[in-house]
């Protein structure tokens, strides 16, 4: 461990590849911390109940987002980024486009590569809950029980395209908005079966190609 880390991180996830290119794991990949990956759900289970070890806090690398104060502005010195007025008026347009899936949608600067990434209060026992408690409840419940915040990285291709694509485009850009809410979900191991997913992927291939 780095001299002076005072939390042993982990990061749950299927295997190493998914976990190193996991947007939790980018995150936190320039804080020069170690983070101890497990890819069982029971690995995760028992550092949940373990706490702490060594006299160190076993944290996860979500939490540990979850927890961390972040200055919420775009970053104005960042030509590639967003304008801070696009950004904001960008956030409340998606907020309003997810509905209740979203308990809110905001700026980080924690990401580079990935568009964008969901926190939960408590990521582990949402997973948890996922797989053992999931079926049988309605699909606006489970929102409501997880109220996951999504977090948009205003840097990224696909962000910059959504703001101008809203006005231009406003159906495409609701369907890439809610895709995008959906991989995030995905990656964050909350949604139970992927393949709810397929429609709406099928739609917005049609219209992508549409234009071509």
């Amino acid at each position: 461990m780095t001299a002076g880390q005072r939390d042993i991180f982990y990061l749950s996830a299927p295997s190493r590849e998914l976990a190193e290119t996991s947007p939790y794991f980018e995150a936190v990949r320039t804080k020069d911390i170690e983070v101890l990956y497990c890819y069982e759900p029971y690995d995760e289970l028992v550092l949940m109940q373990l706490r702490q070890f060594d006299k160190k806090n076993v944290t996860s690398v979500e939490k540990q987002m979850v927890d961390e104060k972040e200055d919420n502005m775009a970053a104005s010195d960042d030509v590639d980024s967003l304008p801070k007025t696009d950004a904001d008026s960008l956030c409340k347009w998606m907020k309003t486009t997810l509905g209740n899936k979203a308990k809110d949608v905001k700026i980080t600067r924690r990401l580079s590569n990935h568009p964008c990434v969901v926190t939960v209060a408590e990521m582990g026992a949402a997973r948890h809950f996922v797989r053992t408690a999931f079926q049988g409840i309605p699909e606006d419940q489970r929102y409501s029980i997880l109220q996951p915040t999504l977090e948009i990285n205003p840097s990224h291709p696909l962000i910059k395209k959504i703001c101008t694509m809203r006005t231009s485009d406003a159906n495409l850009a609701t369907l890439v908005t809610e895709q995008l809410f959906d991989n995030a979900m995905v990656a964050a191991g909350l949604i139970e079966d992927p393949r709810v997913m397929v429609k709406r992927l099928n739609e917005v291939l049609t219209l992508a190609l549409e234009k071509h």
